[in-house]
């Protein structure tokens, strides 16, 4: 039985690997690397923050106890550019400052407000890092280096996965009745494993076979990186790919072949290695199903019915049962921030359900109709300005942009049935919220930064930190 202690010591030195193979060297970047730290539940008891009594346990006031002490440092960050904050009022960030204003105003709906206030606090401290990560590093930077360090922090949350299997499977693996081991339970469920698996999938195949004109690894502003350029991508993409399987997450592995499609896909004419690398891609994947038809059939289906996967193990059933009953009590409102009806859950099909297990669906009846226009914007709107950056960007940075848009892909795919950008804090909520002030950036505004002195020059940690 692992401890507390060693789950705690494990998590943060994986995150500390993570930040140090990343290349990042700012005080900022260090904050988001162990931001993702208190997703983990390193105690065998599971459990969250759901009411007053569940405060007590060591497992939440390590979580409470870290997310604030990061907070905190973020806090510092934006009190150092606090002449430049104008940029949280940026007409581009009405979605999430909307959302956060809107579900604000119906906390005391929820059925205990003081967690609901808490958890959107969080949702708020996750856009405001975004802000820090931006105003203090992210704008001196290419779109690559970006890139690469946001996918990296999610590399931590395979290597505890990893680890936490070989010490300590009751946490790790979850067994259902049928006998199926899947990889993700209490440490963390199998939809998260499999998103952060997904992100680092997309980049590693991006830094392997992408055309980068430059030749040079993303990791520091000279390209001296102590692992070679290849063996950093090549290990991530084979750790990447033994996670997602191990999770099977079909809506990972649905999000993950979607957004290497959108990475590989050609959009203009002089593309021909992009051209050839979507058309061999294509026919190894199809080549792949056609000899593995059973495997594939069996991993999909997860030793249930045909049935059960057309309607997403009874989800559909759910969101049709929350629309009919649930919604028209409520349509402009809603039931209050994490809550799915008065009572805080929603019962159907025999059981009580406290999530939605649809992002858009939660923020629907937990909202109402506002709140699911808001959220569908804030996932939207990155996503087009991102397109619009593929399109306009010179040829040195398209491959950049292209992985972004990727992971705006998977952002929005795997919300459709487990946790995103609302609802419960989660590191696709963390990663996404983190990334939104810089997808949105306008780019002559970046460009123009990164050629000009910072008024506060950025805290670095270690050398290599610096603009260029």
């Amino acid at each position: 039985m692992i401890t507390m202690s060693e789950g705690v010591l494990v998590a943060l030195l994986a995150s500390m690997l993570s930040y140090a193979l990343s290349g990042a060297r700012s005080a900022a970047y260090l904050l988001y690397f162990v931001g993702f730290v208190p997703f983990l539940t390193l105690d065998p008891s599971q459990g969250g923050m759901t009411d007053i009594g569940h405060v007590a346990t060591s497992n939440v006031l390590f979580k409470l106890s870290f997310r604030v002490l990061t907070t905190a440092g973020f806090l510092v960050l934006l009190w150092r550019r606090r002449d430049e904050l104008a940029w949280i009022s940026r007409p581009q960030h009405l979605p999430v400052i909307g959302f956060f204003v809107w579900a604000l105003a119906s906390v005391q709906r929820a059925h205990v407000p003081w967690v609901a206030l808490a958890r959107l606090g969080e949702f708020l401290v996750f856009f405001l890092a975004g802000v820090a990560l931006y105003l203090e590093s992210a704008r001196f930077h290419a779109p690559r280096v970006v890139a690469r360090w946001h996918a990296l922090a999610l590399l931590q949350v395979l290597i505890a996965a990893l680890y936490f299997a070989l010490r300590s499977p009751d946490l790790a693996y979850h067994v259902g009745a049928d006998g199926l081991v899947r990889l993700g339970h209490k440490l963390l469920n199998a939809n998260s494993l499999g998103f952060a698996a997904a992100i680092i999938c997309l980049w590693a195949t991006s830094e392997l076979f992408g055309s980068h004109s430059d030749g040079r690894p993303s990791g520091t502003r000279d390209g001296r990186v102590r692992i070679t350029a290849w063996l950093l991508p090549a290990i991530a993409l084979l750790v990447s790919a033994y996670v997602l399987l191990l999770a099977r997450s079909r809506t990972a592995m649905v999000a993950v072949t979607i957004g290497q499609i959108v990475l590989w896909l050609p959009l203009h004419a002089l593309e021909g290695r992009r051209r050839a690398i979507f058309l061999l891609g294509a026919v190894g994947a199809a080549a792949l199903l056609v000899a593995g038809a059973p495997h594939v059939e069996s991993w999909f289906l997860r030793g249930e019915s045909a049935e059960a996967l057309r309607t997403g193990t009874g989800r559909t059933e759910l969101w049709l049962a929350l629309l009919r009953d649930q919604v028209p009590r409520s349509p402009l409102i809603g039931a209050g921030y994490l809550s799915l009806s008065p009572t805080g859950t929603f019962a159907h099909a025999g059981r009580e359900w406290n999530n939605a297990h649809n992002t858009y669906m939660f923020a629907l009846v937990s909202n109402g109709v506002p709140g699911l226009v808001l959220v569908v914007a804030a996932v939207a709107l990155p996503w087009f300005a991102l397109l619009r950056h593929v399109l306009r960007a010179s040829v040195t940075e398209r491959d950049a942009w292209r992985l972004l848009l990727a992971f705006a892909t998977v952002v929005g795919l795997v919300g459709v049935t487990e946790f995103g950008v609302c609802g419960y804090p989660n590191p696709v909520m963390f990663f996404h919220l983190t990334l939104y002030v810089f997808a949105l950036a306008p780019l002559r505004a970046t460009r123009s930064l990164e050629v000009r002195a910072p008024v506060h020059p950025p805290f670095t940690l270690l050398s290599g930190g610096t603009p260029a």
